[in-house]
């Protein structure tokens, strides 16, 4: 017998046809299943999928290693299909929703896999993820992916178990926005501060060097940190201004920092003598010490490293998070609904026609 459907109407039958449904959600899954093998396998290339959004994230992975991430454009294709088909089911049901009203439960589950989806998308294409950036008490950063932001962190404080495994991590945050403090709140494990979309994140920690303990003459052993002050026997003042791990001096007399590991050393110092005279200058501690510190008999000498902690803090931006929390919402109750009406539809011999 001959098909007198229009075109448009084959197609929105197709739409709404639940054989679609279960061809590309069971395709989806299996990509799912199989992917989720690859990626236990190969931890350097999905290593840092969490670290950014997945189309950031999905180009450098594909320049590296496109035979082992070809399986997510397939599965996003299967997810897009299913999402079209959810939306014309749903559809359909409005036009006819005097009839079908016993349906709710079900097709409140549809809203809310629509709106997972349309929030995950949407927190992907307009949302960033950013860190973890290293901190330390007292310092300031610039966000880069919201310049017109500032993260300040005013107090860092890590507790550990008795073993050394961190316990808990008490960051006391600051977020300005044009130089005007916006938000200042205590961030831990899984209590973020939320502001305007940005969530920061308390990820770990980490060590860096925070001075040295040394020897002056005259005087002792003392810890030398970026902002201390030792008073000296013959009445002058030794300062500490910055402190480099690892840096070199340039034919014009500039300090370059190299990196936060130990290296070569270097020591930003002001001495204060007591005819009201100074001298500034840098102390890279592995050469000869400079002759103004050595003339006053203020050249430490460095004993040990100092290991301090900074925080670890991650900064996502997600604007489709509501739409996503909707969407849980619609999902649990679609789920309840459903459940209650399900031996009354049964009763009635409601079934779907596939």
């Amino acid at each position: 017998m001959a098909d007198d459907r229009t075109l448009l109407q084959r197609l929105w039958n197709l739409g709404c046809s639940l054989k679609l449904a279960i061809y590309v959600a069971s395709l989806a899954t299996l990509l799912i299943m199989g992917g989720s093998l690859v990626m236990h396998a190969h931890p350097e290339i999905f290593g840092g999928m969490d670290a950014a959004t997945i189309g950031q994230w999905f180009v450098g992975a594909w320049a590296l290693a496109p035979q082992l991430v070809w399986w997510l454009p397939l599965t996003a294709l299967c997810l897009m299909i299913f999402g079209l088909n959810t939306l014309c089911c749903l559809v359909d049901w409005l036009t006819h929703l005097k009839a079908r009203w016993r349906k709710t439960g079900e097709y409140l589950i549809h809203t809310g896999f629509l709106l997972l989806l349309v929030g995950y998308l949407w927190g992907n294409l307009a949302g960033f993820r950013s860190g973890p950036h290293r901190l330390a008490a007292g310092e300031t950063l610039s966000l880069p992916a919201a310049p017109e932001y500032l993260l300040r962190l005013e107090r860092f404080e890590p507790s550990f178990s008795a073993e050394g495994r961190p316990l808990d991590m008490v960051n006391e945050v600051i977020l300005l926005h044009a130089g005007q403090e916006v938000a200042h709140g205590t961030v831990r494990f899984n209590h973020p501060l939320l502001h305007d979309g940005l969530v920061i994140l308390a990820t770990s920690l980490d060590q860096r060097l925070a001075g040295f303990r040394c020897f002056l003459p005259g005087t002792g052993m003392v810890d030398l940190t970026p902002g201390s002050r030792v008073a000296l026997s013959d009445g002058s003042t030794l300062g500490v201004l910055s402190l480099l791990a690892d840096a070199r001096q340039t034919g014009d007399g500039r300090v370059l920092p190299l990196g936060e590991r130990l290296g070569n050393p270097a020591m930003q110092l002001l001495l204060l003598r007591p005819d009201g005279s100074s001298w500034q200058g840098w102390y890279f501690l592995r050469e000869a010490p400079p002759l103004p510190l050595v003339a006053a008999g203020a050249a430490p000498q460095q004993l040990r490293p100092l290991a301090g902690y900074v925080s670890l803090l991650t900064v996502n931006r997600d604007p489709g998070a509501g739409l996503a929390l909707a969407g849980g919402g619609c999902l649990s109750v679609g789920v309840l609904f459903a459940m209650f009406s399900f031996y009354r539809k049964r009763a009635r011999g409601d079934r779907p026609q596939v």
